[in-house]
């Protein structure tokens, strides 16, 4: 079973993409804003196995921030993007990373990141 961390200052979608991986298999720690998805981070980072962040999550950081912080504290860490302000620059994103745009259904979320940590395994 892997530990992954959601980050999603929507309590809505967090609930949804929350439900959908559980009902997956992994295990699931949710955070609705950068201070608690950093808390977490810097408390536990090899015990995450991925994270799925919001690309905006508001006044302050953005999920890019936090993943190039995870990979940062945990170089193996899968990263999942998600957001609603359609394609982003790759700029900003960390290696390896994918990319899911909204609105997306979150069992096919949760089928995208357990074949991505399938491919993680053989490498």
């Amino acid at each position: 079973m892997f530990n992954v961390l959601v980050v999603e200052d929507e309590p809505d979608i967090a609930e949804l993409v929350e439900d959908a991986l559980v009902e997956a298999g992994f295990c699931v720690t949710v955070a609705h804003d950068d201070r608690t998805a950093f808390q977490k981070l810097e408390g536990e980072p090899r015990s995450f196995a991925a994270i799925v962040t919001d690309i905006n999550l508001g006044p302050g950081v953005t999920g890019f921030d936090i993943a190039r912080r995870a990979r940062l504290l945990n170089k193996a860490i899968k990263v999942v993007y998600i957001s609603g302000q359609g394609p982003h620059s790759g700029q900003f994103s960390v290696e390896a990373a994918l990319m899911v745009a909204k609105p997306f259904n979150p069992r096919e979320l949760a089928e995208q990141l357990a074949v991505f940590m399938q491919v993680g395994e053989q490498d």
